[in-house]
């Protein structure tokens, strides 16, 4: 019993660990993004940019592809936060998943989603 109480505590912990903020340089309409900033135990990141108006999250998946996502609203465009389990939007209640697809309304579209590449050890998000 105890055991699992231990494990959950743990899950817990890691679940509000804060996530790892990148700040890229746009070149070439791209940002790069390099392997390492990958951790085995973080598959996420916030990539930042003072170009930018909204920050993207970058996603490594479990099959070794990214998907990068604005941190846009599509409802009324708040920015939005990211945690293990989706994008939230704090302004109005909608949330999405990690497709940009929307999981709760009152936003009806999905939000972007930017095209990668990969090249020289790099994620490339195309801007």
């Amino acid at each position: 019993m105890s055991v699992i109480g231990i494990g959950a505590v743990v899950t817990q912990l890691s679940s509000c660990a804060p996530m790892i903020v990148f700040k890229g340089e746009v070149q070439r309409k791209k940002i790069s993004v390099p392997f390492s900033a990958f951790t085995e135990f973080n598959n996420m990141l916030i990539v930042r940019n003072d170009q930018l108006s909204f920050d993207i999250l970058l996603i490594k998946k479990l099959d070794g592809t990214f998907t990068a996502l604005e941190m846009k609203c599509s409802h009324q465009d708040n920015p939005l936060t990211a945690n293990k389990t989706g994008l939230f939007c704090a302004s109005h209640g909608s949330s999405f998943d990690f497709d940009g697809k929307v999981l709760k309304e009152p936003a009806l579209l999905p939000i972007r989603k930017y095209n990668v590449e990969i090249e020289n050890l790099a994620i490339q998000i195309i801007l």
